[in-house]
């Protein structure tokens, strides 16, 4: 499955998303730092670079359309997680298919 494939049908899953807890994000988001670092600063694009899924917990799952990393922002828009895509958006993918 490509990138496009990938955030896509995550959009397809939006109720799947919305029904994660937010403990299990903070979760995922802690398994990502193992194995990718990532400090939690705040996140300062103004959505020209990066695609977003919003979720109704005031999270967001983004995808940067020039490096196809991916990021998770907090309610706060603070970067709980980054990494490659396929980490990312694999590790939320299993979640929501397990």
């Amino acid at each position: 499955m490509n990138i496009n494939d990938m955030f896509d049908y995550l959009r397809t899953k939006q109720d799947d998303l919305n029904a994660i807890a937010l403990a299990d994000w903070e979760k995922l988001c802690k398994e990502t730092k193992e194995v990718v670092p990532n400090f939690d600063i705040k996140a300062v694009d103004g959505g020209v670079f990066w695609k977003s899924i919003d979720l109704n917990n005031g999270w967001s799952i983004q995808i940067n359309s020039i490096t196809n990393n991916c990021r998770i922002l907090d309610d706060k828009r603070f970067r709980r997680c980054f990494g490659p895509r396929r980490l990312v958006l694999g590790s939320i993918i299993s979640r929501i298919s397990a």
